[in-house]
């Protein structure tokens, strides 16, 4: 497990100042993060695919480690994930913060690789993942795409184990829905996040990444359907559960944090969780098994503008058939006005909200009424 540093402190709070307002970022701030997208993401999606990660991942992993590549290490040994040794040979020293068994912070030198160019550390941080530690090949199977049917799920799985920082899979997530990396899981030009799984004689599965908030209820013909580990027919290792074992009636509330589709039997499957806790064990399920509320669709052809408020904009209605993921924010969006081209109400335990799909610029996406003060 790598050691904190006083480079990650840094950075964590270079990341932070931008998550919280990204119209107030300066010029030069917004160039070298724009420099580092258009610089990174070809490599990031040749490695991350090459060894079967999220190339999202590892894009906001680089990005929070390397501060957008502004780190002394990242500029001047192609550094961008901070792991100490040497490659080949080469390595620079740098002063770093580590703890002893009591817990006191001390300060040290550390050697830290030194590569030849930016794929060269995106592989080797890549093998990282892929082969673990010594003791353990398997300690970062979490964020294999064999493992993680999300990226959040792989985001996650590097929390404790890649870092002590309780919320780095947090982070690492903010980033990627604040600044779209997970465009780069797929060559979709879709709005969702999705990734596709297609192996020899097994159907397409395309998996899209959801928030872990949005509910439903097991439907009244549950039990007419099984219940899986995966996706029935995908490329993983199947087990199929009695209802009787995971408890279960009609009516009872579910979590839900992913969605799936299978091309061949034009099928959409849920992965649910039966507790509000995203710790909590998930299933597949198909989708008649269970219940989410109705969302009803029609025509617009008007503009908005939004309120003073920062409100997160989604690729679908929340808590939809679609499920949905955050986009950005309306802040990030502007204060001009949005051309709004549809409107959806869904209705939930009788309450009905009302929502907007709005244009700017290369975005489009759903934001709430009560986030928008004017609508002509």
């Amino acid at each position: 497990m790598r050691k904190p540093t006083l480079l990650k402190v840094a950075v964590a709070a270079i990341v932070t100042v931008g998550l919280i307002g990204a119209d107030t970022i300066h010029t030069k701030a917004s160039t070298t993060t724009d420099t580092f997208i258009a610089t990174m993401s070809t490599p990031v999606k040749t490695v991350a695919n090459a060894y079967k990660l999220y190339p999202s991942v590892m894009m906001a992993q680089a990005a929070l480690e390397s501060g957008w590549g502004t780190s002394t290490l990242s500029t001047s040994a192609n550094n961008y994930f901070g792991i100490k040794g040497s490659y080949n040979g080469q390595s620079v020293t740098m002063s770093t913060a580590e703890y002893d068994s009591s817990g006191q912070l001390y300060y040290t030198n550390a050697a830290f690789k030194k590569y030849p160019t930016i794929s060269a550390s995106l592989t080797d941080n890549a093998q990282l993942l892929r082969n673990g530690i010594s003791s353990d090949p398997t300690y970062y199977s979490g964020t294999w795409r064999e493992n993680a049917a999300t990226y959040e799920d792989a985001a996650n799985a590097l929390t404790g184990k890649y870092a002590t920082a309780p919320t780095y899979g947090t982070s690492l997530i903010n980033l990627i829905q604040t600044y779209g990396f997970n465009s780069l899981d797929s060559s979709s030009s879709s709005s969702s996040s999705s990734t596709t799984t297609t192996t020899k004689k097994k159907p397409t599965i395309t998996y899209y990444s959801t928030l872990n908030g949005e509910t439903g209820t097991l439907s009244s013909k549950y039990k007419s359907y099984a219940i899986y580990n995966h996706v029935k027919g995908s490329a993983y290792k199947t087990t199929k559960y009695k209802w009787t074992t995971v408890g279960g009636w009609s009516g009872r509330p579910v979590w839900f944090d992913g969605r799936a589709y299978k091309s061949d039997s034009k099928t959409t499957w849920y992965r649910i969780r039966f507790s509000k806790q995203t710790t909590a064990k998930r299933y597949w399920v198909y989708s008649k098994a269970v219940s989410l509320p109705k969302t009803t669709y029609t025509k617009e052809k008007k503009t908005a503008t939004f309120t003073a408020t920062s409100n997160p904009v989604y690729d679908h209605v929340y808590n939809s058939s679609y499920l949905a993921s955050q986009l950005t924010t309306t802040k990030v969006l502007g204060t001009g006005k949005m051309s709004v081209d549809c409107k959806g109400v869904i209705t939930q335990n009788g309450v009905a909200s009302t929502w907007y799909r709005v244009t700017s610029g290369k975005t489009t996406g759903w934001v709430k009424s009560t986030a928008i003060s004017k609508l002509s």
